[in-house]
Parts: structure tokens; C-alpha cells; sequence
């Protein structure tokens, strides 16, 4: 992944140039996302099937947390930070598939993307319109299982950063996304959110889609071409 890493922290520094913040503020929030998996993976070991996660595994959406807590402060050269941690495993059940060198493998099966980001980023708009940039550290903790075969993804990949919030006036909601992406040889990464927010006092919460795409080639000796897609609901305190 070095190059992935060369390659997002290059940008990073030409965008760091310019951003600001002038606010302070604490989030901590946490909620549900309600994933729905397609796609398939592959072991590059020979003779392995391609293997799609409903087709071959019977795997279906699944609803698990996601939390996180980021700290804005008033400094500008220091970038804003948010740790966020995201649970994504899928159960299901495999008959007569070839996987990491193994042939007609029967039984039970895990595809597991459990995730801890850490974002770093820069306010470069901080009104009724606040935009943010930066770079996002994913620590995958992955699995694929079937039956007796296991392959672990344990990788951290950078990915750029951005997001925008628009306040709607006197109304307490808002508009916003978020994304994370990197494309470096033949390995593309995305994860998209947007949402609506309403805040009163306090208290906040939260509803939107995400969706995630993970193209890999050849990484931890595992393909992929993998998405997951699907409603996700929360609250966070704002301090």
C-alpha cells in the first residue's frame, strides 16, 4: 500500500495550505446502518472460485452499529480529528465452493470488514455552509471464511477526505455528506454518506444512505470487488 499512502498524503499537504478553523466543539454519536452486501471475492490461490457473497454464500443485509467522537477546535494549523469505529459482518453458508486452494468447501461462512477510522481534516467554511477536507487512516480488521479456510484483510489504507453540511435557517436541519475514496493501482476504495440532521439543544440526530465499494487486487492474497449499501439512522450530543 505504499503507494496509496504517497499518493494521499501528497494531496493532503496541497490541501492543508489553505484550510481553517474557527469554531470549538465536541460530537460524540453512534447509530445503525443497515448494509446490504453484492459482489463477490476471490483467494489468489490456484484453482479458487470467483464467489459471489448472495449467489454462493447466501449472505443478506444485516444492521449493525457504527460510533464515533470528533473534536473541532479554533486552532488553523491543526487539523480537526474523528475516530469512528464500524461494525460489518455478514453470516452465511457455503456448498461446494473452491476457496484459497481448497475444493468443494461446505459449510459455514463470514465475510467480515470491521473498520476503525481515523480522520484528520481542515475546515476551509464555517457558516451556514461549513466544508471539510482532509485524510481518513481505515484500519480494516477482515475476514472471509468458508467453511475451514480463512484469509485475513488486516491493512490500514488512506483515503482522501471531504465533506460539506448545509444549515437550513431557524429550522434546526441540515443537508450533508461525506466521502472517502482513494484509487491506486487497480485498488479503489469509496465510502459515501449523506444525510439529513436536525439538531435541538444538545442533541442531534440523524438519517441517510451510505455506501461502501472496496476493489482490491491481490491485497492480503484476496480480490475484490465488493459493495455494501443501505439506510443508516443515529443521534450524537453536540457540546
Amino acid at each position: 500500500m505504499n503507494k496509496l499512502l504517497i499518493t494521499a498524503f501528497t494531496s493532503l499537504t496541497l490541501l492543508s495550505s489553505t484550510a481553517n478553523a474557527d469554531f470549538l466543539g465536541l460530537y460524540v454519536g453512534g447509530g445503525s446502518w443497515s448494509h446490504d452486501p453484492s459482489g463477490g471475492f476471490q483467494s489468489q490461490n490456484p484453482g479458487s472460485d470467483n464467489i459471489s457473497m448472495n449467489n454462493s454464500l447466501g449472505l443478506s443485509d444485516e444492521s449493525e452499529g457504527y460510533a464515533y467522537i470528533a473534536f473541532d477546535h479554533p486552532l488553523p494549523l491543526l487539523p480537526n480529528v474523528r475516530l469512528e469505529r464500524t461494525a460489518l459482518t455478514h453470516n452465511g453458508v457455503s456448498s461446494g465452493v473452491n476457496f484459497n486452494g481448497q475444493t468443494g468447501l461446505t459449510g459455514p461462512a463470514v465475510v467480515s470488514l470491521d473498520s476503525t477510522d481515523l480522520t484528520l481534516y481542515w475546515r476551509l467554511l464555517d457558516n451556514w455552509v461549513n466544508l471539510d477536507v482532509g485524510l481518513t487512516l481505515r484500519k480494516f480488521d477482515g475476514e472471509f471464511t468458508i467453511d475451514t479456510e480463512t484469509l485475513l484483510l488486516e491493512e490500514t489504507i488512506p483515503m482522501i477526505y471531504a465533506a460539506a453540511q448545509f444549515d437550513l435557517p431557524f429550522t434546526g436541519l441540515s443537508v450533508g455528506g461525506d466521502i472517502n475514496v482513494i484509487s491506486v493501482s487497480g485498488n479503489t476504495l469509496s465510502d459515501t454518506r449523506v444525510r439529513l440532521l436536525y439538531e435541538f439543544g444538545l442533541v442531534g440526530v440523524e438519517a441517510g444512505l451510505r455506501s461502501t465499494a472496496i476493489e482490491l487486487d491481490d491485497v492480503d492474497n484476496v480480490t475484490t470487488d465488493i459493495s455494501f449499501d443501505g439506510l443508516f439512522v443515529g443521534a450524537f450530543l453536540h457540546f
